[in-house]
């Protein structure tokens, strides 16, 4: 928690001490951002359960494209990491070097959980009412990012066994919509994911599962 109100002291810092008095007509903003969301999936069989808080957290740079001469609609596109823990009833497991999955009861472990990091390409169409002197706007960024997987690993423990699996079964690249809008600071992010979050060989498998996808609500805080 501590952290957390730090990181937003910092950013409002940031943006109080980018605000220069120099009037720049080709100024550009936006280009720095940082999300924290509650994660959840969705297309999800009625027994499997989402438990404690799934969370992601993302940050990168974004290149600021104005397009127009008032410079407050254009594009944005760059790069990011993004760091998820998904924590549920799906326990994955280990059977003769093939990972399977299956729903278990909550009340017979004490975690089982997947973390995940990858690297984030997001592309934005932008608008906003910002102005060379005004740095307090609205703004709504539609857009889509693409993601590529770097590393996954899940954890499991119960009160007889404790084991951990790497290399998941994870479709490597996923796509999805965003939607930002908010004022100031403070921006409302959403995110919906176009792909299914497993591969397709673990979908055949598990057929029940082969349609879970990402769905994200969090804060997305802009700086520069």
């Amino acid at each position: 928690m501590r952290f957390l109100v730090s990181l937003l002291l910092t950013v409002s810092f940031v943006n109080s001490y980018s605000q220069i008095n120099e009037v720049d007509n080709k100024y550009l903003e936006d280009q720095f951002y940082l999300g924290l969301y509650y994660s959840t999936l969705t297309s999800s069989p009625e027994n499997f359960n989402q438990n404690k808080f799934s969370s992601t957290l993302n940050f990168g740079f974004i290149r600021d494209l104005p397009l127009n001469k008032q410079r407050n609609f254009g594009l944005g596109i760059g790069a990011g990491l993004s760091l998820n823990s998904s924590s549920s009833n799906l326990k994955l497991s280990d059977l003769n070097n093939v990972i399977s999955g299956e729903i278990v009861n909550a009340e017979n472990f004490t975690k089982n959980k997947w973390n995940t990091s990858s690297i984030e390409i997001p592309f934005e169409i932008r608008w906003r009412t910002s102005t060379p002197t005004n740095y307090k706007f609205w703004r709504v960024y539609f857009g889509i990012k693409t993601s590529y997987l770097l590393k996954s690993k899940f954890k499991y423990e119960s009160l007889n066994s404790s084991y951990s699996l790497q290399n998941l079964p994870f479709r490597k690249t996923q796509s999805g919509i965003t939607l930002n809008a908010g004022n100031n600071t403070w921006n409302l992010g959403l995110y919906m994911g176009l792909n299914p979050v497993f591969t397709k060989d673990f979908g055949q498998i598990h057929p029940e599962l082969k349609d879970l996808k990402e769905f994200k609500l969090g804060l997305v805080f802009y700086i520069l």
